[in-house]
């Protein structure tokens, strides 16, 4: 038999394998300012999907690796600046969630991480998360350190290019819950709105149920 962690690992190659023949719902011939494509995530998670690993950079330049967040929850949701509608309409939600949390909930960070490392400069996001909740921190860094994210999450990141010489990026439109043990235990697709999605989120921070007391002797 497989050791439990090998057994995860298949398992949750298995289900990103799938996660990745997701559905467009944008026509890829749409316009420059509308070329951007959401790709619908799988309605139900395994709960034994392995986290991926990133190391990334915060737009002040502080270095952000998943290793380094072992036993912290976070959320994480790829995009990129220059996307017309979803990540804004994400993110938003996102923060108006993140208001909407009970109080006394344990502290939630969320990434976003940018699939457009080349026009995604640390000064561009600084600029654009100023509109969106603190809590949300934007990750980008080399390409090959934002293929490697892409990759190990089991993302779609297909970049458009188009004749005026601009270029979009079809993405997979989903916000990953990630436990402190670097378990995926949720995965939540754009458009569910900021009540919807914070109840997500406080199911997500709650802390486990208390064991059964044994029984009386």
């Amino acid at each position: 038999m497989l050791p439990h962690r090998a057994l995860l690992a298949v398992l949750s190659l298995l289900a990103l394998g799938l996660g990745a023949r997701a559905e467009t719902r944008i026509p890829p011939d749409a316009p420059p300012a509308a070329g951007v494509e959401a790709i619908t995530p799988p309605q139900a998670v395994p709960s034994s999907l392995i986290a991926g690993h990133f190391r990334l950079a915060a737009p002040d330049g502080a270095a952000v690796d998943s290793d380094d967040l072992s036993g912290k929850p976070y959320a994480l949701f790829f995009g990129f600046t220059h996307c017309p509608d979803i990540c804004p309409t994400t993110l938003s939600e996102v923060s108006l969630a993140l208001a909407r949390l009970p109080a006394g909930a344990p502290d939630l960070k969320v990434y976003f991480v940018s699939v457009d490392p080349e026009r995604d400069t640390g000064e561009v996001l600084a600029r654009y998360m100023a509109s969106f909740d603190p809590r949300i921190v934007a990750l980008s860094g080399a390409r090959p350190a934002v293929d490697e994210a892409i990759r190990s999450f089991g993302v779609v990141a297909r970049r458009t290019d188009f004749p005026n010489g601009a270029y979009a990026y079809g993405h997979t439109a989903a916000i990953y819950l990630i436990d402190g043990d670097g378990v995926i235990v949720d995965r939540v697709g754009a458009g569910k709105g900021p009540d919807a999605l914070a109840e997500r989120l406080t199911a997500f921070l709650a802390p486990p149920p208390a064991p059964p007391a044994p029984p009386t002797p």
